[in-house]
């Protein structure tokens, strides 16, 4: 959100655009959440594989918690609004025609051949959808391949996804000029959902083993290495950086997966546990479907309403106009978030108890915020 809050954001002098430069590397946040969705999910699917109606019950919860307020919100977009803000510009009528790729849950591959149109939408901020359309499309195969694969073979699966992910990404830096072409089809995301998928199964198989956080803190100073390696070659870590994509993708799904095997392996604990546990994180999680889902439109609503520069000729700073601007993002898109989750979230997924597993997941649902709200 600090990443979104502040992107395009102008300033007056560049040593103060460098003071907030490392929230350009917030981009990398989805591939946390591919990391932790793939480690989420699999262990629900690793530990409700015996249960009776293994596929019914993951895809009612699943659909619980993620159609409900996101068709909501298409339909206000695309049938409420138009009828007090027409849609007569032309990147509101791009996103109108365009549609389907939302509904369908295709707003990746849509955002290949129409990036340019999505990216110039006016108020309505909607192409970071297409993170929730690489999840959609990951669980129409991954419980199947929980559940007719051993272990072993799942593990060989998991290893051949990062393998040909990141070889996938090569190809498209050689073949494609399009940097997007690298970033949102789910070919390219793949090794972040399998290296949480490989770490959720190898947790399971060495649950006490002290080997555990030995190889947890390998990886993270190999993946930490290759990061700085990355922003000293490369002057920082960029979205639009077609070897920060090939390279910074599996090197941050790496340190997560580390940071995972910390905090979920034999001796949970410590500092990193501390910090991720504190309450306003755990308050985030509950409401992070919605602050994913609106933040978007309220960020480029902003830019019309109430742009940064009139914030920035009214305080008579840019640090302190453009901070106000992503503080008052930050703070509707929260507000929002709530209000969707008391008013229209929360009363579907009371369903949820409908669809108990026999077996409940080793990591409880109540506490996988971060992936089953987004």
């Amino acid at each position: 959100m600090l990443y979104h809050g502040f992107l395009g954001l102008r300033w007056r002098a560049d040593g103060h655009r460098d003071i907030f430069g490392l929230t350009q590397a917030g981009w990398m946040g989805v591939d946390i959440f591919f990391v932790l969705s793939g480690f989420l999910i699999t262990g629900i699917l690793l530990d409700t594989k015996v249960s009776s109606g293994y596929f019914r019950k993951f895809y009612a919860r699943r659909i619980l918690r993620i159609i409900p307020v996101y068709y909501l919100v298409l339909a206000i977009v695309f049938f409420v609004l138009p009828w007090f803000i027409p849609f007569n510009t032309p990147g509101l009528q791009a996103i109108e025609h365009r549609q389907l790729w939302l509904w369908t849950h295709m707003t990746n591959i849509g955002f290949i051949f129409y990036r340019k149109a999505w990216a110039n939408s006016d108020w309505l901020g909607m192409s970071h959808f297409w993170s929730l359309a690489v999840e959609e499309q990951f669980y129409l195969v991954w419980p199947l391949l929980v559940f007719f694969l051993s272990r072993r073979w799942l593990k060989f699966a998991c290893v051949g996804f990062i393998v040909f992910s990141f070889v996938f990404r090569l190809a498209l830096w050689r073949i494609e000029p399009q940097v997007g072409a690298m970033y949102f089809p789910t070919p390219c995301r793949l090794d972040g959902l399998a290296i949480g998928a490989l770490t959720a199964i190898v947790l399971r198989e060495h649950a006490d083993s002290a080997r555990i956080a030995t190889l947890a803190r390998a990886g993270a100073v190999i993946a930490a290495i290759a990061l700085v390696a990355l922003v000293v070659v490369r002057g920082g870590l960029f979205q639009t950086d077609k070897p920060a994509l090939a390279f910074g993708i599996p090197a941050i799904s790496l340190l997560t997966a580390c940071g995972i095997a910390f905090i979920a392996g034999p001796n949970p604990g410590g500092a990193l546990a501390v910090l991720l546990n504190n309450g306003f994180l755990r308050f985030s999680g509950k409401y992070s479907y919605g602050l994913y889902l609106f933040h978007g439109m309220i960020r480029t609503a902003m830019d019309v309403v109430t742009p940064s520069a009139q914030l920035i000729r009214w305080t008579g700073s840019d640090i302190a106009g453009n901070t106000l601007f992503v503080a008052l993002f930050i703070a509707s898109s929260y507000a929002l978030a709530l209000l969707s989750w008391h008013a229209w979230e929360k009363h579907w997924l009371k369903l949820k108890r409908h669809f108990e597993y026999d077996r409940p997941p080793k990591y409880s649902e109540s506490k996988q915020t971060v992936t089953t709200s987004a």
